[in-house]
């Protein structure tokens, strides 16, 4: 009984402590593969991306933030800043699939 109780504080400990990270993406740099009226399809950049082909390697996202965007912009967010998947974006490409993509918006830290 010791043990499971344990095993229970540990467990919530650890979820109070890792839960206000939960959906911040560390990386900073992004992509923007096509523009839309209320945000942009695009790529989340990994750490190693020097050129925009490398961008593509990234996690593809929709940015959730009305900006200007145009297609092929690449962008870095500022310092107190970062990118937050708060939730799923569907849209329809050229062959009339449904795709579903992560939702990102931004917020302060």
């Amino acid at each position: 009984m010791k043990k499971f109780v344990l095993i229970i504080t540990c467990l919530l400990l650890s979820n109070i402590c890792f839960a206000k990270d939960f959906g911040v993406i560390k990386n900073k740099r992004a992509l923007v593969f096509q523009a839309l009226n209320d945000g942009a399809l695009g790529y989340i950049c990994p750490k190693w991306a020097l050129s925009n082909g490398d961008c593509e390697y990234g996690q593809f996202v929709y940015f959730d933030f009305n900006y200007d965007f145009v297609d092929n912009q690449r962008f870095t967010l500022p310092k107190n800043y970062y990118f937050y998947a708060d939730g799923v974006y569907k849209y329809t490409n050229k062959e009339n699939i449904v795709k579903t993509v992560r939702r990102v918006s931004i917020i302060s830290k």
